[in-house]
């Protein structure tokens, strides 16, 4: 019985990172808040949509939404699951990529996103469309 609890405990431990709040996830360890509503597997925009889109966003009582960094959204990818690759707390997640925020250093037309179906990071042009998952905090 006492070995349960500890498993159980421990379980709860590794899970408590993420926590669904409302139409928001909190990540307990970098105080990040992320969108996390239907929207952001329904909204496909090009980039400088999506950098508009966040800053406009008010979301749980918050007006402060920007578009996440590739690091960032990185953070939230778990390679260990697949079809979403997404961290557990996550409830809604598109099987494609997401824009962040930052730039292709070679290229000032591409930006960098993460693809939630397999947690793959690549760089694309800002003219596709993409999945948009604002967060606040941090920085």
């Amino acid at each position: 019985m006492k070995i349960v609890f500890l498993m159980m405990l421990g379980l709860t431990a590794l899970m408590a990172d993420f926590v669904k709040e409302g139409d928001t996830v909190r990540d307990s360890e970098s105080k990040l808040v992320w969108q996390d509503n239907s929207a952001v597997e329904s909204k496909e925009m090009l980039y400088g949509e999506a950098n508009s889109y966040c800053k406009e966003l008010s979301l749980a009582g918050h007006d402060d939404w920007r578009l996440p960094t590739v690091q960032e959204l990185q953070s939230i990818v778990d390679l260990t699951r697949y079809d979403p690759a997404i961290k557990r707390g996550f409830h809604f997640a598109a099987l494609d990529s997401y824009w962040s925020s930052t730039l292709y250093a070679d290229d000032a037309d591409r930006a960098w996103d993460v693809d939630f179906k397999s947690g793959s990071t690549e760089h694309n042009r800002h003219s596709y469309d993409f999945y948009v998952r604002c967060v606040r905090g941090g920085k």
